[in-house]
Order: structure tokens, then sequence, then C-alpha cells
């Protein structure tokens, strides 16, 4: 994070949490909730009468932690009740924090308010239209493995790559085996579930089990098996290489999407034609 980031990022919550403070209580507030809960730093010599110095106290904590935590101070505003802000102003955030972002070049987006390595409107589209479609298929287990795998890329001040791409993996293999055990059009939750807690086999790095089922084939298929394939090989998962070579944050991210990508194809392809059930 360079300076102009930071600085973009402190105008945003300064104007944020300045514009709507009509008591002039809010600085007040607002630092000894991140005192509290996120600085650790004593709170009996805050300022609590005087909203203007509690607002330069702030800053300075702000400017004065490291650039990754940067980031978590915001997560922490935007979900943490200990926080001290009020809902409008984290809705304000929320608006703001992806334009103010994309200006200066960050490579982190806000999603669901999680500030994740992925800076381009392909990325996050891939990565949340999966977490939708699973939402709307109820398919709890994959659901919570694509949000692990997030977790662990957006883990700072280094991700947890290997742990991103096994969530990935696991996520598309609970995917392909609730296709596979459900009547054509019905992915089943059960058998997702079933097979996570280990009573059923799983089929690992591919869509090998659903391919025909649903019209997958050619170059489309052979692309999908040569980078699940991959995903598999450093994931760490069963049958994976033993000492496969840990990837970097950028490939880990690219996997990532992709098994996003894969499990929005794989759902979208689920009629009984292999092209979805609506046409």
């Amino acid at each position: 994070m360079d300076g102009a980031l930071r600085n973009s990022l402190w105008n945003l919550l300064f104007r944020v949490v300045s514009a709507n403070d009509r008591s002039r209580t809010a600085w007040t507030a607002l630092l000894r909730g991140a005192c509290l809960a996120f600085f650790k730093e004593t709170i009996d010599d805050l300022p609590a009468a005087d909203n203007d110095a509690a607002s330069r106290a702030f800053k300075r904590l702000f400017f004065g932690i490291p650039r990754h935590r940067v980031y978590d101070l915001f997560e922490f505003l935007l979900v943490d009740d200990r926080a001290g802000i009020k809902e409008l102003d984290r809705k304000l955030l929320r608006r703001g924090l992806n334009p103010v972002l994309e200006e200066e070049g960050a490579p982190v987006r806000l999603l669901r308010d999680r500030l994740v390595p992925l800076s381009d409107e392909l990325s996050i589209d891939a990565v949340a239209g999966a977490q939708e479609t699973l939402s709307l298929f109820d398919l709890p287990a994959a659901s919570r493995h694509i949000e692990s795998a997030i977790s662990f890329l957006s883990r700072r001040p280094d991700p947890a790559v290997r742990d991103a791409i096994r969530e990935a993996v696991i996520a598309v293999a609970a995917v392909v085996h609730s296709l596979r055990a459900a009547p054509a059009g019905t992915p089943s939750r059960a058998g997702a579930e079933e097979d996570m807690s280990g009573s059923g086999a799983i089929a690992l790095g591919t869509v090998g089990p659903v391919r025909e089922r649903l019209g997958i084939s050619g170059s489309l298929a052979d692309g999908i098996e040569a980078t699940l394939a991959r995903c598999h090989a450093l994931s760490g998962l069963p049958g994976a290489p033993p000492d496969s070579e840990p990837p970097d944050a950028a490939e880990a991210t690219f996997l990532v999407v992709f098994c996003a990508a894969v499990i929005r194809l794989l759902l979208g392809r689920r009629g009984p034609s292999g092209r979805g059930g609506d046409g």
C-alpha cells in the first residue's frame, strides 16, 4: 500500500464519519471502540468529550499501523459490532471503498465485507457469482469451502495459498458429487454433505463424473481437467504429489477464481440435456 492509497482511504473514512456526525460524538465513539477491540490501546486517557481531538487521535493510529493492517481496520469497521460506527456510515463505506481502491490501483476489492486480492471485475464476478449460485441451490458444504478459500487468500500479510487452493478444490468436488448423486436438474445438498463428512467417495481435481451428463466435452473439458489437475497437485489433498512446489499468490488467486468459475459452469449446465433446465 503506497502513501496515496492510504491517504485516499483515510479521506474516505473521514468524510463518511464526519458528514453524518450531527451530535459531534461519532469520532469519540469510533476511537473508543477501535482502541478496545482493534488497536488494543488503553482507553483511560482518550479524549472522551472532544470529538475533534478524537478524530486526530484516530488519524495518528490509522497512519501508525502497518499497511496491511489498514485493510484489517476497514473490515473491522464494516463487520464488528464493537467498532462504534453507525450503520449508515457502514453503508457509505461499502459504497465508497471499491471506487477508491480502483482509482488508486489497489490490488484488493471489497467483496461481502472482506477486502480480497481480486482487482478485476471478471474475478470478482466469478467468485461472487459462485457464492450466489451455491446459496441459490442450497449447497452449504461447497459454499463454506469457497468462503474458506477466499479467507485464506485474504490473510495478511501473507496469504495461505495452499490452503486456499485446497478449499477451492473441495468446493468443486462437493458440487460434482451433488450433481452426480441427484436427479437431473436437482443438485443434492445431502449428497455433498455426506461426502464432506467422509462417508462417501469423492472425486478430487476433476469434473469427470459429470462431464458427459452436463455436455462438457472437447477442448473445454480438456482445459478444465488440466487446470483442476494443477489445483489438485498443489492442494496437499489425498492423491496429490507429496512434495509439490508451493504456488505463489498470483497463481493461487487465479486457481481459486478458476474453481469458482467452474462451479458456476457446472450448476449452470445442471439440466437433463446438459445445458440447464431452462432451455
